[in-house]
């Protein structure tokens, strides 16, 4: 209320020097002042709402509606603390030309590499002497840590996620091809993935949580990965510039961990 009180003893003020001829003029000001003070208030309601579901989500959508609004640093770091890029990229980059400011994960991603090309990476790696363990096209630690001894080798930053020069040079290196990039990603290779990563239902339940927790609800945590958490799963894949199968990869539950806390 006291925000809304001086402005208006200001505006009095004027009223009561004002000259006849000017009282439209000054109307104009007072409902001038009015709807600035309502869009200040509106603006931070909906920042508070953000703040008090605290999702990716959330803060994504105070953002889309106020991309100029008053809060609108507060919301971006808070993404940040939450492990989510502050702006959701694109749902189609083309194959290996990810957008500006991309993770070294999602430069990956882009490439839009099939199971098979996985499988034959692994090969690769090991047969250049940086062994991945069984060639499974799953990149656990084993593979990612032989992804960044490589690197290293190479003087490249090591990051363990691949891009595609380092997929040439390392094609180059064993003697072999990783073939083309497919034009249309396979969603089949994202169902055998979840299949083989072979989720107990105690880590189903983890997953319905903890996308539950980011602001993707899968109404109810029962360890059955029914239509409702395949929705939930594909809406945060989308928002990560992933693949929106709604089957989960070993690549994207760690980065699900680690965006709700490890």
């Amino acid at each position: 209320m006291r925000n809304v009180v001086l402005p208006m003893v200001l505006v009095a003020s004027l009223a009561g020097a004002a000259p006849v001829q000017a009282q439209t003029d000054l109307g104009d000001v007072v409902s001038g002042i009015a709807q600035s003070l309502i869009a200040q208030e509106v603006d931070k309601r909906a920042y508070l709402e953000a703040q008090r579901l605290n999702t990716v989500q959330g803060y994504r959508s105070y953002l889309a509606q106020y991309p100029k609004g008053i809060y609108r640093v507060n919301a971006k770091r808070a993404l940040v603390k939450l492990g989510a890029t502050v702006e959701p990229f694109p749902t189609t980059p083309l194959p290996g030309n990810p957008p500006a400011g991309a993770s070294a994960a999602q430069v990956e991603a882009s490439l839009g590499l099939s199971r098979a090309q996985r499988v034959l990476i692994q090969k690769q790696l090991s047969a250049v002497g940086y062994p991945t363990g069984v060639a499974d096209g799953l990149w656990g630690s084993k593979t990612r840590g032989a992804i960044s001894q490589w690197q290293k080798k190479n003087k490249l930053t090591a990051t363990g996620y691949v891009t595609a020069r380092q997929v040439n040079l390392l094609a180059e290196q064993s003697g072999g091809s990783v073939g083309p990039t497919p034009t249309e990603p396979s969603v089949g290779d994202d169902v055998l993935e979840e299949r083989l990563l072979g989720l107990t239902q105690d880590e189903r339940r983890e997953v319905q949580r903890r996308l539950t927790a980011l602001g993707y609800n899968t109404y109810g945590v029962d360890g059955d990965l029914g239509a409702n958490s395949r929705r939930a799963m594909a809406a945060w894949q989308r928002d990560e510039n992933q693949r929106a199968s709604g089957y989960l990869t070993a690549d994207q539950l760690r980065l699900l961990r680690r965006q709700s806390g490890g």
